[in-house]
């Protein structure tokens, strides 16, 4: 076979190509399927945001830290990563109820600093046309805060208690028609429903009731034409005891009962280390099963939450767990201390390949900053959620300023959502790659977007090509162990130029571990 290569300065990116007719007799190659598509419409990749809720206020357990500064900081970075879509989580207590007058009524609470600070956070998504998913953790007062002050009093029976519902259609207005916050899209009514650690404690009954509650208190107040219910948002691989039916089975459970009601079906997933570098992502979160299903209905589904997370048994779980004894600052048993790694960034890059190529429309990881959760939420200090892309008080809390500069897995998923905007198609590929390399291509409009991983310990050399009349010339950017460490200032890398040409086809050069984005946005 003749290689033809080229070689330019300048900052110009070596890509050695071969015309289309030769591409496919290449050892490894992907030619994308210009006209066959995995799924269209695509929501978009993006990222958890919550209102810091130890540091929304002087009267929070931190008090108000996110000063003006900080919020510059977090914007401009933002600005780079251009999130599709947040994820804006909450609990009732934490901005708009204030517990119960004399009569035993909900006191609702539209003024108060807490809510100044969710804000913050909404202005953000409706200047920069972020679609959110907004919703609430749970009932109040089952799961979270009950060392609280008259948490007995104040709480809501369930998920489906008419005061909560009202609240909750009151809030959601001011939100959209008063704030004028249509950037809101999804409403996701309790986090992970079918699990222990849910204020429904699995019961998928209770939470359906809850959706059919909310949806007609939006549908009385014109809500619906602004956002849709989102669901179930479960974690498919857990099982609770002591119902007739498995996690895997809400998917389809909620489409037999309640698909008029919701407008996007969603899941959570934390995945193993080992599966996520062997290809099995799609297969370890039952989404073979989920996805025959969720076509039929025409609607879209997208991944609520994403992160890995190993068992608890598993030789990485326990490196995990002693470095975050050893940070002193971590929740030991809910953070993921290889957000400090560069590996991190090519895992999760690898998982959400595997999961758009099989059909999800959206992945939003968990999470942007160590600064917004605390182990049950309560504001210890030395418990923090470590799953972020930096702790924006690193100095104010623990007197690291280095735990506010951004970690490397930072770069690859700004790529991720970035260069893959939402409306993109998916396109299917005739590939034949080797063991450890995931690619997906994505259109929008006429221009292209290519991710490649190798999460291999091998060099790679793949040829992509698409049988495309438009000359599309692709750009490109490359994550990889020499450039991008712990501490080093990346600054914001942009798309370099290649000598890469769709039509024609090209042989890219994949370095061992690495996450590479070609386009031509």
């Amino acid at each position: 076979m003749k290689l033809l290569t080229k070689v330019f300065l300048s900052g110009i990116i070596t890509t050695t190509f071969l015309s289309c007719q030769e591409e496919k007799q290449h050892q490894y190659f992907a030619k994308i399927e210009a006209d066959k598509y995995i799924s269209k419409n695509f929501i978009g990749n993006g990222i958890q945001w919550a209102a810091y809720p130890h540091a929304d206020g002087p009267n929070s357990e931190w008090g108000d830290l996110i000063t003006p500064a900080k919020w510059d900081t977090i914007y401009d970075r933002l600005d780079y990563m251009q999130p599709q879509t947040m994820r804006v989580l909450d609990q009732a207590n934490w901005r708009y109820y204030k517990g119960r007058d004399q009569k035993g009524q909900p006191i609702f609470d539209l003024d108060n600093p807490e809510l100044k600070t969710l804000y913050k956070v909404l202005d953000y998504c409706q200047t920069r046309n972020v679609d959110v998913v907004f919703g609430e953790w749970g009932t109040p007062f089952h799961v979270h805060d009950l060392h609280t002050k008259n948490a007995k009093e104040n709480r809501f029976e369930n998920a489906y208690d008419p005061q909560w519902i009202s609240l909750i259609g009151q809030y959601v207005e001011h939100l959209i028609l008063e704030k004028g916050y249509t950037c809101i899209k999804f409403y996701n009514h309790i986090n992970e429903p079918n699990g222990d650690w849910a204020s429904t404690n699995g019961d998928y009954e209770e939470w359906k009731q809850g959706v059919i509650a909310l949806q007609k208190e939006f549908e009385k107040r014109g809500l619906d034409k602004y956002l849709n219910i989102t669901g179930p948002g479960t974690v498919p691989q857990y099982t609770k005891k002591g119902f007739d039916y498995t996690g895997e089975d809400w998917i389809t459970k909620t489409i037999t009962d309640i698909d008029t009601i919701v407008g996007a079906y969603e899941i959570h997933t934390y995945l193993g280390t080992d599966n996520t570098r062997n290809g099995k992502v799609a297969e370890s979160m039952h989404m073979l099963m989920d996805m025959p299903a969720v076509n039929k209905t025409g609607k879209r589904f997208f991944v609520g939450e994403i992160g890995i997370k190993d068992e608890w048994d598993s030789k990485y779980q326990e490196l995990n767990v002693e470095a975050a004894k050893k940070d002193g600052y971590a929740s030991i048993y809910d953070s993921q201390m290889a957000v400090y790694t560069y590996q991190y960034g090519v895992d999760m890059a690898d998982a959400v390949v595997q999961l758009m190529n099989a059909g999800a429309q959206g992945m939003i990881a968990w999470d942007l900053d160590d600064a917004m959760h605390t182990k049950d939420d309560l504001g210890k200090i030395n418990q923090l959620k470590r799953w972020g892309c930096w702790n924006i008080l690193g100095t104010e809390l623990i007197d690291r300023p280095e735990d506010e500069n951004i970690r490397p897995w930072f770069y690859p998923w700004s790529w991720l959502c970035k260069y893959f905007p939402k409306g993109t198609n998916i396109h299917k590929m005739d590939t034949q790659l080797p063991d450890g390399i995931r690619i997906t291509a994505g259109t929008l409009k006429d221009d292209y977007s290519i991710l490649m991983v190798n999460n291999s310990d091998t060099l790679r050399n793949v040829a992509v090509s698409a049988p495309i009349q438009k000359s599309v010339d692709l750009k490109q950017l490359q994550y990889t162990a020499n450039d991008y460490k712990l501490n080093k200032e990346m600054g914001r890398p942009e798309l370099k130029s290649t000598d890469l040409v769709l039509r024609k086809g090209g042989v890219v050069s994949l370095p061992a571990r690495s996450v590479t984005i070609l386009s031509s946005l």
